[in-house]
């Protein structure tokens, strides 16, 4: 029986962010989203709604929570995994082993919590959410901008859309879809980390208030997505090119 695949919402660009972010930094709402959203698997496969997953629910849940990362290229199927039915029996029975720490043969949400962290950490400690941006050479960094800017349809444009959009959504910490002149210079600071990394030109902390008001034609104080991605491209990106 096949399960739904619950994918958080993100394209698959945005996904390696999302989880490292969850796993790393337990004040982000990556964090929040990723423990509801794990609760809720957990939940499903507690048929009993004691609060416990049984050994007779458990390989469903771990079906369950692998459709995520299958849903993007980043978990093989089990007949990939496994050769027989037994290899997998035999395998999650170890899994589950591992998770029930107190020994009780159930699993407990703490437990199923805990595993899912640690596995995840382990997972995407060597991957980059964005290779190019996070580790590239300059050279690289510019060819991907070169391409990002000047093809809106190229898929470097498409990574590049949600690394800014993870900037936005990280500092808009009321989330209420708006970007403020207090959250903009930490934002600003965060976004350039890669851009002064290859000595490459950007904005002083002196430029933020005059960006800020250039690209607030309302003049109330106030940053939407849009007008942070034209800020960005015009103001940071095209300077590259």
């Amino acid at each position: 029986m096949s399960c739904p695949v619950n994918t958080f919402n993100k394209s698959k660009e945005d996904f390696i962010w999302f989880v490292k972010k969850a796993v790393t930094d337990k004040k982000s709402y990556s964090h929040s989203e990723l423990y509801h959203s794990l609760l809720k698997l957990f939940v499903d496969a507690d048929t009993n709604k004691d609060g416990l997953v049984s050994k007779a629910s458990f390989s469903k849940l771990i079906d369950a929570a692998a459709a995520m990362p299958r849903a993007y290229g980043y978990a093989p199927i089990d007949s990939e995994l496994y050769k027989t039915e037994a290899e997998k029996d035999a395998a999650r029975q170890k899994m589950f082993d591992s998770m029930d720490l107190k020994s009780t043969g159930v699993i407990t949400f703490d437990e199923w919590l805990k595993f899912c962290h640690e596995h995840i950490a382990a997972k995407t400690a060597t991957m980059d959410p964005h290779p190019i941006i996070d580790a590239g050479s300059v050279d690289q960094y510019k060819n991907f901008i070169k391409a990002a800017v000047e093809t809106p349809t190229s898929p470097e444009a498409v990574e590049l859309y949600w690394y800014m959009l993870e900037m936005f959504t990280e500092h808009d910490t009321d989330k209420d879809g708006i970007i403020k002149m207090s959250e903009f210079p930490a934002m600003m600071n965060e976004f350039l980390t890669t851009a002064k990394k290859h000595s490459l030109t950007t904005p002083t902390e002196v430029d933020y208030d005059t960006l800020f008001k250039k690209y607030d034609p309302r003049n109330d104080g106030r940053l939407t997505v849009d007008e942070w991605m034209s800020l960005a491209k015009e103001e940071v990106f095209k300077k590259f090119l």
